[in-house]
């Protein structure tokens, strides 16, 4: 923010017609326009974005485009400009409001936002209340605790007819305590500005409890005109087997070592989450501070404990809004997290909770030794089809992780870990080759130490571990000097090709200036390169990457090309760099060979 100290930020609105002449401008403009009051709006943008601009102007679905634009200084800045029409003028024709906003004051604002909510989430993570939402118009009922500063634990998220079926249901209302659940959907429903009401029902979703509840709360419209009941509930008291006593839910759901939530709580939640059969994944982690009884008997249990509330803010850190931590154990936190479709967004947290624990000491002037952990993970319905089997695998994978070497994570995959989790095998006994399939960096560290110097048989393998990692089933040269292709891996039904598409369509010119070529869905290329279409069309490629050997294109270029004869998702960024690099050092030794 100290950069920003000094400077004037715009923030103003003008008027333009259709030919950009400005109409009208409040005198915030003058941060722009200074004393060189031109009547062209376009005068005052940066010259690579005007047509930007005006194509926006006349084909703009959004009302926001960011442009760079000079203020009187002469210097330039970048804006956010919202547009809308104005309607027509006489003599002007249409004519548009344009709100322009530098980028910067934006930042700082978007800045100080997100500290106001972490403090507000910290002040709601200490309350003693249950808060839910209602939005009237789509049907939707909410409820909800902060657990911390920034996680949400949900009790409930569907219809509110749903809901009250649910618990008259479940909890065996009658009488007095279903009138009571009806005044209250009729109050929702109705949207009273200010309202309060009692009821009887186990909001909280505990098998065999009832509590008894005092629920506050307003009606407001939000920006886009949605009437939302908010308002939170405080648990008076609850009940079980005829056994009233007062709840508090912080101390009821709490650890108190740890401030994240306490086994039952966790485990309850993530049970109760996977019977409901959610259509979306939930992934589960199972996270042990490893030789934790040793760092006791050397640094004394008041160290122990500062370690473990510390692992438990990096496990917050890292899991953000993705879900909810808990602690399970002596030394072992529990995370379950929901909707992460692909390893790469679960290996995102683990990475970061790993990496994160290993630093936590790296500049204490105590001297600390290197705190590290292993990680097992595991998600539903991919991995098991109920908690306890998700749990058993994620455990098993944490043990795997233990005797691997301990700091480290592992993600259960059923062609690598089966065996070990349901067949009490080691993981040892799996190929290898197999095992590499999750462990790219290590591909391209071991091609580039061994390909050289390999045999015919050894290169098949290693060819056969970036196939296997990548998912490709076809790899291949081409030598555009001799017009020639090799089949260097694969279905050799290629072999017949050359490779004289890469000389049609102005094909070379789509590659990217670091010298690769992406192909998620080769049908996009049908009327783009048809050559390069036909080819691949004829021999089942649907998806490819493509790599100039040394990056630069020339007339005689040396290509390698990665092919995949099924579609799987789009290449990753990080993917097409690693096959880059494999391709060069693999291309080059591969065609020096061929001339010798």
């Amino acid at each position: 923010m100290d950069n920003f100290k000094g400077i004037e930020f715009v923030n103003t609105d003008i008027l333009v017609d259709e030919k950009m002449r400005i109409v009208a401008a409040d005198e915030g403009f003058e941060v722009i326009s200074g004393n060189d009051a031109y009547l062209v709006f376009t005068r005052y943008i940066h010259a690579d974005d005007i047509n930007r601009f005006r194509d926006f102007i006349d084909n703009n679905n959004s009302p926001y485009i960011v442009i760079r634009m000079h203020y009187a200084d002469k210097t330039s800045h970048w804006m956010l400009l919202k547009i809308e029409y104005g309607g027509s003028m006489d003599g002007r024709g249409r004519v548009f409001k344009i709100n322009i906003m530098d980028t910067a004051s934006v930042i700082m604002q978007i800045d100080k936002l997100n500290k106001d909510i972490s403090r507000y989430a910290c002040y709601l993570g200490l309350s003693e209340n249950i808060m839910f939402s209602y939005d009237i118009g789509a049907d939707q009922l909410r409820i909800f605790m902060v657990t911390d500063g920034q996680q949400t634990m949900y009790f409930y998220d569907g219809t509110l007819d749903d809901w009250m079926h649910l618990r008259i249901v479940s909890d065996r209302l009658e009488g007095t305590a279903v009138q009571e659940l009806d005044t209250l959907k009729n109050t929702l429903i109705n949207g009273e500005s200010f309202f309060k009401r009692e009821i009887t029902a186990n909001v909280l979703d505990r098998s065999g409890h009832l509590d008894k509840c005092l629920i506050r709360g307003k009606t407001i419209t939000d920006n886009n005109g949605c009437r939302i009941a908010l308002g939170i509930i405080t648990i008076l008291e609850t009940s079980s087997s005829n056994t009233i006593e007062k709840l508090s839910v912080i101390s009821d759901m709490k650890d108190p070592g740890t401030d994240l939530l306490n086994k039952r709580a966790i485990t309850d939640y993530v049970r109760n989450l996977i019977d409901s059969k959610p259509g979306h994944n939930v992934t589960i982690a199972i996270i042990d501070v490893d030789d934790f009884k040793t760092i006791n008997d050397t640094y004394g249990h008041m160290f122990g404990d500062e370690v473990l509330y510390k692992v438990a803010d990096v496990l917050r850190d890292a899991v953000g809004r993705k879900g909810l931590c808990g602690r399970i154990g002596g030394d072992e936190m529990f995370i379950v997290m929901e909707g992460l479709n692909d390893d790469e967004g679960i290996r995102n947290v683990l990475r970061t909770v790993r990496n994160n624990v290993t630093w936590m000491y790296h500049d204490d002037p105590r001297n600390i030794n290197k705190i590290t952990c292993s990680i097992g993970s595991a998600t539903y319905p991919n991995d098991a089809k109920d908690y306890d089997e998700l749990f058993k695998v994620a455990d098993k994978m944490l043990y795997l992780a233990k005797e691997k070497g301990k700091n480290r994570y592992i993600i259960y995959h059923e062609d690598i870990h089966k065996e070990y989790v349901y067949g009490m095998g080691r993981i040892a006994d799996i190929k290898e080759k197999v095992f590499y399939k999750y462990r790219k960096m290590n591909i391209v560290n071991i091609i580039i130490r061994e390909y050289k110097d390999a045999d015919v048989a050894r290169r098949h393998e290693l060819l056969e571990m970036v196939a296997l990692a990548f998912n490709i089933d076809n790899i291949t040269i081409y030598d555009q000097s001799k017009m020639v292709k090799y089949v260097i891996y694969g279905d050799e039904k290629m072999a017949a090709d050359d490779g004289s598409y890469f000389r049609k369509d102005n094909y070379l010119p789509g590659f990217r200036e670091d010298g690769i070529l992406p192909i998620d869905n080769v049908n996009f290329f049908e009327t783009k390169a048809p050559a390069m279409y036909e080819t691949f069309s004829k021999y089942g490629v649907v998806q490819a990457v493509q790599y100039i050997i040394g990056g630069a294109i020339s007339d005689n270029n040396e290509i390698i090309s990665y092919s995949r004869f099924k579609q799987d998702k789009k290449w990753a960024e990080m993917d097409m760099n690693f096959l880059a690099i494999i391709g060069d050092y693999v291309g080059s030794i591969y065609l020096r060979e061929k001339e010798q």
